[in-house]
């Protein structure tokens, strides 16, 4: 994860962008767990503490918007004094999505609201059963294989679902 993420101040903020990156980080998470392609991945990341290129890269990409106004380098100048173009640039692009999509707590810590919109719109059936029944994060399958491997091939079909 750290090495697809790398210079993740530079691209981030897009899906799109990021999608193939994710797609090698799932290969590879998908090894680890021993599940199909059919396997909910936003899910089984969950599970293991994972978090989506998308989310850390446009973390990354909203931090050094607020910290590279301070460095002594050419990137500061842009940052406080953006040009004017007729395309978005790294800093209008960035300034135009912090402003959408990331807010204040009462701590001034920065929130992500993107992540909540993202489980708002989530319409998969595992993710309602989950909430419907208070599970969150506690149906931990990929632990229970371990725990108990004779039961390895229907724990298995759960996490397909």
């Amino acid at each position: 994860m750290p090495i697809g993420c790398y210079g993740g101040e530079t691209f981030g903020m897009s899906e799109a962008r990021c999608k193939p990156i994710q797609m090698e980080i799932d290969k590879a998470i998908r090894m680890v767990a021993n599940v199909g392609k059919s396997a909910a991945m936003e899910r089984i990341r969950d599970e293991l503490g994972i978090s989506s290129v998308f989310m850390r890269t446009s973390t990354a990409r909203e931090r050094a918007y607020h910290k590279w106004p301070t460095s002594k380098t050419w990137i500061a100048d842009l940052i406080k004094a953006p040009m004017k173009a007729w395309m978005a640039t790294w800093v209008t692009g960035s300034a135009r999505w912090i402003k959408k999509f990331c807010s204040q707590d009462p701590n001034s810590q920065t929130i992500i609201t993107i992540v909540d919109q993202k489980r708002r719109n989530n319409r998969s059936v595992i993710h309602w059963w989950t909430v419907e029944w208070k599970i969150g994060k506690k149906g931990n399958w990929v632990d229970l294989q371990a725990m108990y491997p004779d039961l390895n091939l229907g724990l298995k079909d759960i996490g397909k679902m």
